[in-house]
């Protein structure tokens, strides 16, 4: 599996991640991706731990090898589009 995607269309792309772990503090959170850090992803794997997934984080954010992801569960996303186009 190659480590980018080929992007279509021009990128950046928005996501709106509604993110109830703190029950005190839900959250609303707008990111916003960069076309270099979308990858292919296996149906079957979505934990996000993987060996390969973690390389390939670590190597396009500049992080260190005691990166580990946080579960956030319940979250809840959505693509912005804007007048019909992906955003």
């Amino acid at each position: 599996m190659p480590d980018i995607m080929p992007a279509p269309g021009a990128g950046p792309w928005r996501v709106l991640i509604f993110d109830p772990t703190d029950p005190t503090d839900p959250r609303w959170l707008l990111a916003t991706i960069a076309p270099g850090h979308v990858r292919p992803a296996a149906p079957s794997a979505p934990r996000g731990e993987e060996p390969e997934v973690m390389a390939w984080l670590r190597l396009r954010a500049g992080l260190g090898p005691s990166t580990h992801l946080a579960p956030m569960p319940g979250a809840l996303a959505w693509r912005v589009d804007e007048g019909g186009r992906s955003r």
